[in-house]
């Protein structure tokens, strides 16, 4: 059965007792079957082993006008739900006095429809939240959806994740499901379920865990997508074979609600999904609006901790295959080391980093085999220094976009960063035929052998600007991560 807590007050959070899976002492190293650099063969179009191995003038041009839906108005622009002025470029609702007179506020300018003013000084980029020098509120009125719908061009969210916070202004739904009266190796049955709702401001309701939880064993059970097409994320299936290492072709345990996951945003405790190896969640069909096929431009974002980061195959988010136990092709952004691409610092030294699985391989950049940060399982592998390291980073925010033809990867530490550094932006190194289904935290033939922590992201249909992804990271960080 499932309960479902609707509850909107805030509260402390208590720390649940849980049975956890500890960080792994001697990661599995085999993912993928035999690579190229042991002699092994490649299986027809599969993965692998894996082992172990500033926003432009103007900001974000909106469609013509469009109406304010809870006051505020717009000029060449949409305004964002709760208001907000515009002015040839994107104006958030929440707190701040700096509106956007041609940049990009996100988070920043008090709506008429709040009952602020409508912009601060022409051309500024608007205070980043709650208060014209910036700081941060922890009010959440408008997330990274917003912003990527909002922009020129649009790219909404046709799956969007978040155990913390909602990502978009609309969704009044759940954020989270957790199963009370589990276990540490739980594959999706048993228990009570539980679902998790929002407080005021769009976060995740605390005392609703653990008013389910109590002292005992609880497991996230489901990720609610909150882009409004219905894309939630179960536990993950089994692969159909060990080509993807020694437990991808058993199926996946649902994430422990373990105390190493909590963390502070916006002044308020909350809980990451904080996750072991073994443990991910994916899509057993097609989701409803994700691009399928190679002409249909697609984007992703998120935001991921460097300090517990996995060293194996493969902590993806993104699209895959409905089924597991054959081999695609992957459009997933991936995030630790993995044997063959490398970024800044090399790869002994440097890691994680932020890169592409298109399956067969994890690029770090490039187009061709010897680019740096090839990622492909023949040739040589220099390091791309384009590529930052997110080593020691806790709130490391990547983007992965794609076309036909083309791709760009690109990184930010959210605790310093003004700016995102682009890794790569070019050819693609191969032809990619999206499939359709989201996954996260393990690879689309389920190689399972990473680790992670995942607070947010999203998958888009279209390639984002780069000024709409600065908005979001201005966003991410407006929000309070780790305050």
């Amino acid at each position: 059965m499932r309960t479902q807590y609707l509850l909107y007050s805030a509260v402390a959070l208590v720390i649940v007792p849980a049975a956890c899976s500890e960080d792994p002492s001697s990661p599995s190293e085999g993912t993928g079957g035999a690579s190229a650099a042991v002699g092994g063969s490649t299986p027809t179009g599969g993965n692998v082993s894996k082992p172990t191995g500033g926003s432009s003038a103007g900001g974000i041009a909106n469609p013509t006008g469009g109406a304010a839906p809870n006051g505020g108005t717009s000029t060449g622009g949409t305004v964002s739900p709760a208001g907000g002025s515009a002015t040839g470029g994107v104006a958030t609702p929440a707190g701040g006095s700096g509106g956007a007179t041609g940049g990009v506020a996100p988070m920043g300018g008090k709506s008429a429809g709040e009952g602020g003013t409508t912009a601060g000084s022409a051309g500024s980029s608007g205070a980043p939240a709650g208060g014209a020098s910036g700081g941060g509120t922890g009010t959440n009125k408008m997330g990274p959806c917003d912003i990527y719908e909002a922009a020129t061009p649009s790219t909404p969210c046709v799956g969007a994740y978040s155990t913390i916070r909602r990502l978009r202004a609309a969704y009044t739904g759940p954020l989270f499901q957790v199963r009370s009266g589990s276990n540490a190796m739980n594959t999706g049955s048993g228990g009570e379920t539980h679902d998790i709702a929002q407080d005021a401001d769009g976060f995740a309701l605390m005392s609703a865990v653990t008013a389910a939880c109590g002292s005992g064993t609880c497991t996230v059970s489901l990720l609610y997508d909150q882009s409004g097409k219905g894309n939630n994320l179960p536990v993950a299936k089994r692969g159909g074979n060990e080509n993807g290492g020694q437990w991808a072709d058993e199926d996946d345990f649902e994430t422990v609600i373990n105390s190493k996951g909590q963390l502070n945003v916006g002044g308020r405790q909350v809980w990451s999904l904080y996750m072991a190896e073994r443990q991910g969640y994916r899509m057993t069909k097609a989701g409803n609006g994700v691009p399928k096929g190679n002409q249909m431009p697609q984007g992703i974002y998120m935001l991921a901790d460097g300090t517990h980061a996995g060293t194996a195959c493969c902590w993806d988010f993104g699209n895959v295959t409905p089924d597991p136990t054959t081999y695609h092709d992957m459009n997933t952004l991936f995030f630790g080391k993995a044997f063959w691409g490398s970024g800044e610092g090399g790869p002994n030294d440097g890691f994680p980093w932020f890169m592409a699985d298109f399956e067969a391989g994890v690029w770090a950049g490039g187009s061709k085999a010897g680019d740096p940060g090839w990622g492909a399982l023949e040739g040589s592998h220099p390091p791309n220094p384009a590529n930052p390291s997110m080593k020691g980073v806790k709130f490391a925010l990547g983007f992965l976009k794609t076309t036909a033809t083309d791709w760009a990867l690109r990184a930010a530490d959210t605790t310093k960063d003004t700016a995102i550094k682009t890794a790569y932006k070019g050819a693609l190194p191969k032809v990619i035929a999206n499939e359709g289904a989201i996954v996260l935290g393990v690879g689309g033939d389920n190689s399972n052998n990473s680790w992670g922590t995942f607070y947010e992201g999203a998958v888009l249909s279209g390639f984002p600007s780069d000024d709409a992804e600065l908005a979001v990271l201005q966003n991410i960080q407006a929000v309070g991560y780790g305050k």
